[in-house]
């Protein structure tokens, strides 16, 4: 495809905060539930949710017809919400291939799949908002997600590396790193000393740490609400 990255984005980013700006949305959290189906005029059918089948596995969860949402009585308020921007992202993907020069219907699965993630993203933290938040909220995971409630935590620290200042966001669960990724140099699951002590010490007292080791300085936090122990942490190197 002959754009960048970084057109891509840009794109994304345009058309987002137009929709934002002509359905009224000036601040946080992003009800996208109600910006899809009173400011689009998305159709919201609830469905029955996926069950096992005698082997075990789980049907497949019955979609909204044509390009509406579809939503269970099992789903969670933040699931809920994630189904709603990928809604919103489903609807808004043809005009990004238009701006992008894609013919309709030919893009692939795949690209399919990345526009509508970085569509999401920013429907329910968008980039403005987000940045105005940091001015309070500075880089604290916990407290920006107290402002964009709507969504996880793991997707407010998701969003810091959409941002210029150079990070690293990791998510350890249960002593394993299950993520590690940086906006500013290639990183592997391997965390630096300064990582590894707050996973030590969150872990050891279920509460946020700082810790600078070396060239590194990292933050952790518990995640609340999950079935195992998840630790996000930020770092970031001093000589950056």
């Amino acid at each position: 495809m002959d754009f960048s990255q970084e057109e891509l984005i840009e794109t994304v980013e345009r058309l987002v905060a137009g929709m934002m700006e002509r359905a009224g949305v000036t601040a946080a959290p992003v009800d996208a539930l109600a910006l899809a189906e009173r400011h689009l005029g998305i159709p919201v059918e609830w469905v029955e949710p996926a069950e096992e089948d005698d082997s075990g596995r789980r049907r497949a969860r019955p979609r909204a017809a044509g390009s509406g949402i579809a939503l269970t009585e099992n789903m969670s308020a933040e699931q809920r919400q994630r189904a709603a921007a990928d809604g919103i992202a489903r609807l808004l993907l043809p005009d990004v291939c238009r701006k992008l020069n894609v013919p309709l219907g030919s893009e692939s699965k795949q690209f399919a799949t990345h526009v509508r993630a970085l569509v999401a993203a920013r429907v329910l933290i968008p980039s403005r908002l987000l940045r105005a938040a940091l001015r309070d909220c500075k880089y604290d995971v916990p407290a920006l997600h107290a402002v964009f409630r709507t969504t996880s935590m793991e997707a407010v620290a998701a969003r810091l590396l959409d941002l210029d200042t150079p990070c690293v966001i990791g998510i350890v669960d249960d002593d394993v790193v299950a993520s590690r990724r940086s906006n500013f140099m290639p990183v592997n699951r391997k965390l630096e000393a300064a990582e590894r002590e707050c996973v030590e010490q969150v872990t050891a007292l279920d509460l946020p740490h700082r810790a600078r080791v070396g060239e590194w300085t990292a933050w952790g936090w518990p995640v609340p609400g999950r079935p195992f122990r998840r630790i996000l942490l930020r770092a970031v190197r001093d000589d950056v």
